[in-house]
C-alpha cells in the first residue's frame, strides 16, 4: 500500500492532537488493522461441492396430512 507523505503527515498530526489517554486505543486499532491485513486470504472454491448427506426414503406422506399448527397441536388459545 502506498501512501502520500502529506496523508501520512496529516494522520500523524491528528494522532498528536488526541489526548494522551487515547494513545493506547490508537495503537490497539493499528495492531488490529495490521493483523487483519496480514491474515491469509480466504480462498473461495471455483465450484460448489455437493454435500453428501444421507437420505432416507420413507415413502409418500399420508393423504390429507396437514402441517398447520392448529392441526398439529390444537388451538387452545396459546
Amino acid at each position: 500500500m502506498s501512501t502520500h507523505p502529506q496523508d501520512a503527515q496529516a494522520l500523524i498530526e491528528k494522532i498528536q492532537s488526541l489526548p494522551a489517554e487515547c494513545f493506547t486505543e490508537v495503537v490497539d486499532f493499528v495492531d488490529f488493522l495490521q493483523h487483519k491485513v496480514t491474515r491469509l486470504p480466504r480462498t473461495v472454491p471455483d465450484h460448489h461441492e455437493t454435500l453428501d448427506f444421507p437420505v432416507d426414503d420413507l415413502g409418500q406422506w399420508p393423504e390429507g396430512l396437514s402441517l398447520r399448527r392448529e392441526d398439529m397441536y390444537g388451538d387452545d388459545g396459546r
